[in-house]
């Protein structure tokens, strides 16, 4: 009774959201910066959503598109003066797949048309010796199969290269690849046989500090939710699967959307959207914790979206008519020091259409106890509209944990005034501060004016990002912002 009262009370005051307020921000740094769009396929699923990555206390690193055949790595101090400069040159349809970095080097992996086949090359830059190594050819598949995958461990120091093995129509028979450590030396060669499954159309693949692969996937029909961990030096995986589609309340409930996440305790986390196959609404969320080496699968309470949450949710966005949640997505799964797991969900839609706008608007946050007990929830109103060329390049947004503080950044338009707008989420109670404006004087002339991409947050109010404000609004500039 106490849990259902919290809910209601949120969402009361998210309803009367108080007006954004002015930050005081102070500009500490700032140099012109040259921007290239990646030739995005899936705006919905961007293969590179971070291209700047902090290395060690004072420095961080920007992957940038210089022009269609090369990219560049650059190391800048946090003064944003840079320190080098590294070229890595690309051949005709070539693109880059993954860009991650640690103190000890910056990894960019590329996949590359040779013939017939794709090949996953790595390219590896020493950060002590500022010098980049031969590229590494990781992987080589046939053209026609499934694109490649990669996953980096969070240390950098695991590297897998993944292909999958399917039959005529598409769906997964087995995966196999090979696993590097964070030097692109090759360890062993790995091969997943999924054939007692049916069905399996999607798979997730998270990679541990320590080599170890987990294989999350939805087979039956988008019923199944399978996860196995395989370990180097180990011939048998470790297999926990649930049934989390079926026959609930007289409907039949499917699989909608997943998204797992290897944590710093070492453990699995996973959340699933259902919805009813019939009416293709959404049903409930679903949130797991797997602990394989006490061969234990926690589940949380499901928390179902009723007409009562419908209703209430449609209610904070007055141009909304229907009775129903729409176009809603997993966008990140969180660990807080109190182990406490946040979900967040985005709803994220483009009107359709060759040149139709992109939109990013409500965020919908789940919290679970570190025994999976429903905590609370809370939404977070937004209205983010960009051009169908930019995508999400400027929309949605950026996020950072600090403590028990969710700080989120976003670029917005509210009562007239268009800035980048800090909200501070407390994970241990849902409540929320009201958004403060941070007083850059963004540029409003339907040019791209922020890359949400480039955001990198040095401390939980120390950014540094690219943006076109201040007193050059006719250039975007890497800029370090600070906010008072």
């Amino acid at each position: 009774m106490k849990k259902q009262f919290i809910l209601s009370f949120i969402l009361l005051c998210l309803l009367c959201q108080p007006q954004a307020i002015l930050a005081q921000s102070k500009t500490r740094a700032s140099v012109d910066f040259s921007y290239n769009p990646d030739p995005e396929a899936d705006h919905f699923n961007q293969r590179l959503p971070d291209k700047s990555i902090p290395v060690g206390q004072n420095e961080l690193v920007l992957l940038n598109r210089t022009d269609n055949s090369k990219y560049t790595v650059e190391k800048y101090s946090a003064e944003l003066k840079k320190v080098w400069s590294v070229e890595i040159p690309l051949e005709d349809g070539e693109t880059v797949d993954k860009f991650t970095a640690n103190n000890e080097a910056v990894l960019v992996i590329t996949n590359r048309k040779a013939g017939q086949n794709q090949q996953l090359y790595g390219h590896r830059i020493n950060l002590q010796a500022e010098k980049k190594e031969q590229p590494v050819l990781l992987l080589e598949a046939p053209a026609k199969s499934r694109r490649a995958g990669v996953a980096i461990s969070e240390d950098g120091s695991q590297v897998l290269a993944y292909r999958f093995h399917t039959d005529n129509s598409f769906q997964i028979q087995s995966i196999s690849g090979s696993l590097f450590n964070g030097n692109l030396q090759k360890q062993q060669d790995v091969k997943y046989d999924l054939s007692d499954l049916r069905g399996i159309l999607t798979a997730d693949i998270q990679l541990g500090n320590g080599g170890e692969q987990y294989v999350s996937l939805i087979s039956d029909q988008m019923n199944r939710l399978s996860v196995r961990q395989f370990k180097p030096g180990r011939k048998e995986a470790k297999v926990m699967s649930v049934l989390v589609g079926g026959v609930f309340d007289g409907l039949q409930v499917y699989i909608r959307d997943t998204r797992f996440k290897l944590m710093e305790d070492g453990l699995l986390y996973g959340a699933v959207l259902t919805a009813d196959e019939k009416s293709g609404g959404y049903y409930s969320l679903k949130a797991v914790k797997y602990d394989f080496e006490n061969e234990d699968m926690v589940f949380a309470e499901e928390f179902k979206f009723s007409p009562d949450y419908v209703q209430k949710i449609n209610a904070l966005d007055k141009s909304n008519k229907g009775n129903r949640l729409q176009d809603i997505s997993l966008s990140e799964l969180l660990l807080t020091p109190e182990k406490k797991l946040v979900i967040l969900a985005e709803k994220k839609y483009t009107e359709g259409g060759e040149n139709a706008p992109y939109f990013a608007e409500e965020l919908h946050l789940f919290a679970y106890d570190e025994y999976m007990g429903y905590d609370w929830n809370s939404v977070l109103t937004k209205q983010q509209q960009a051009p169908a060329a930019e995508g999400f390049t400027s929309i949605s947004y950026s996020s950072h944990l600090s403590g028990n503080t969710l700080n989120l950044l976003t670029l917005e338009e509210l009562n007239g005034k268009y800035d980048l707008y800090l909200r501070q989420i407390n994970t241990s109670n849902g409540s929320s501060s009201a958004p403060q404006a941070l007083r850059l004087n963004v540029a409003n002339d339907k040019k791209l004016a922020y890359v949400k991409d480039y955001t990198v947050w040095l401390a939980p109010k120390d950014i540094v990002t690219v943006v076109r404000a201040g007193k050059k609004p006719d250039q975007l500039q890497l800029s370090r912002i600070e906010i008072k």
